[in-house]
C-alpha cells in the first residue's frame, strides 16, 4: 500500500520554488508556510524546513479509499461497510467516516455495534456527540472517533453537515495535513462514503483520497455518464488544489459494478467489465455478483462476513462469497 498525498518528486521541485508559487490556501494555516508573506522571492531557513519535513511526511502506508457516484440504489454504502470489516477482520485498523446527509453509513455501523454489544442503537445515536462527528473535520475542531471494534473507528454523519458555510474544495485536504501524523499511526485504511452529489463536501473528499471507487449498476448510461462526471470532478478538485507546477492532489478513479445480476443486461454487463479488467487491471475492479445475501444482511446490521454462516445455498453461493471478498481486496490493494 501506498499513499502519496504529495509526489515526492514534486513537493521536491516545491521546494525549489519561490515561496510566492505556492497558494496560501494550500497549506495548513498553522504553519509557517501559511503564515509566510507569499511575495518574497526567497524563504527563510525556519520555513525551507517546515517544507522540507511536509515532503518527507507524504510518502506513507495508509491508504485513503472513497466511494461515489451520483445515483441512488447501486449499493454504494454497503460496499464500504463490507469492504470496512472485511479489512478489519484481515487483521487492518480502518477508519470510516461519510458525508451523506442520510447517514446510512452511520446508521449501518452503529446498529453493527449496537446489535454486537446488546445495545438499542436509537440510544447510541442519541448519545453521539458534537466531537464525535464529521463535521469537525471541516471545521478542523478536536474530533473523537466512536470504537465500533477494535480495528474498525467511526467519525458519525450528520443531518446538518450541509448547513456548514465557506466549505472549499481544500476543507478537508488542510485538516488531513493537521492531522496525518496521528491518522497514519492509527490506520491503515480511511473509507469514505460520500452524498451522490458534486458539493464542495464530495469534491473535499476526493481532495485527500488516492482511490475514488465509482459504483456502477447493470445499465450502460450508469457507466459512461456517471464515471464521466466523477473523473471530470476530479480534473476540477486538482485543478483548484494546485501550486504553480503540481497539483496536491493525487486520487485516481476506478471503476467497481455492484448488483450484476443474470439478465439481459447484467450479463452485457459482465461481459464488458471483464473485458475492461483484462485491458486495463489498474482501472477497473470487476464485478460482485446480485444476491439476496446482500440486502438480508443489510437489514439485520451485519456484514457479509458474518452472514455468510447463516446463508444456505449451493456451490455458487460459496463462489459469490469469495468472489466478492477477492474484489473488495483487490480494491483495497490497487
Amino acid at each position: 500500500m501506498k499513499t502519496n498525498k504529495l509526489l515526492k518528486s514534486s513537493m521536491s521541485v516545491a521546494l525549489a520554488l519561490t515561496i510566492s508559487s505556492i497558494t496560501a490556501q494550500a497549506w495548513p494555516t498553522n504553519s509557517n508556510i501559511a503564515k509566510a508573506d507569499f511575495g518574497d522571492t526567497a524563504a527563510t531557513q525556519q520555513t525551507k524546513t517546515e517544507l522540507n519535513e511536509i515532503i518527507n511526511r507524504r510518502i506513507t502506508n495508509m491508504k485513503i479509499i472513497s466511494f461515489n457516484v451520483e445515483a441512488g440504489g447501486v449499493g454504494k454504502t454497503a460496499i464500504c461497510v463490507n469492504a470496512a470489516t472485511l479489512l478489519a477482520s484481515k487483521g487492518f485498523r480502518v477508519l470510516v467516516f461519510g458525508t451523506d446527509r442520510s447517514m446510512n453509513l452511520t446508521n449501518r455501523m452503529i446498529g453493527y455495534y449496537a446489535r454486537k454489544n446488546g445495545l438499542d442503537a436509537d440510544e447510541v445515536l442519541a448519545n453521539i456527540k458534537p466531537e464525535n462527528t464529521v463535521e469537525m473535520l471541516f471545521q478542523r475542531l478536536p474530533f473523537s472517533p466512536i470504537k465500533i471494534t477494535d480495528n474498525i473507528d467511526l467519525i458519525a454523519e450528520t443531518r446538518t453537515l450541509y448547513d456548514l458555510r465557506d466549505i472549499k474544495s481544500f476543507s478537508l485536504l488542510h485538516w488531513w495535513w493537521d492531522v496525518e501524523k496521528y491518522l497514519t499511526e492509527e490506520y491503515d485504511y480511511i473509507l469514505i462514503d460520500t452524498h451522490n452529489d458534486q458539493s464542495e463536501f464530495t469534491k473535499s473528499v476526493y481532495a485527500i483520497s488516492d482511490i475514488i471507487t465509482a459504483i456502477i449498476d447493470k445499465t450502460e448510461k450508469t457507466y459512461k455518464r456517471k464515471v464521466a462526471e466523477i473523473k471530470e470532478l476530479l480534473n476540477i478538485v486538482k485543478n483548484e488544489n494546485r501550486s504553480r507546477t503540481e497539483t496536491f492532489v493525487t486520487a485516481r478513479v476506478v471503476v467497481l459494478a455492484n448488483m450484476i445480476d443474470k439478465s439481459v443486461l447484467g450479463k452485457q454487463m459482465r461481459n464488458k467489465m471483464n473485458k475492461l479488467v483484462r485491458e486495463h487491471p489498474n482501472d477497473f475492479v470487476g464485478c460482485i455478483e446480485y444476491r439476496e445475501s446482500f440486502p438480508k444482511s443489510d437489514a439485520l446490521y451485519m456484514p457479509l462476513w458474518e452472514y455468510r454462516k447463516y446463508d444456505k445455498g449451493d456451490w455458487s453461493l460459496d463462489k459469490f462469497y469469495r468472489d466478492t471478498e477477492r474484489l473488495l481486496l483487490k480494491l483495497a490493494d490497487m
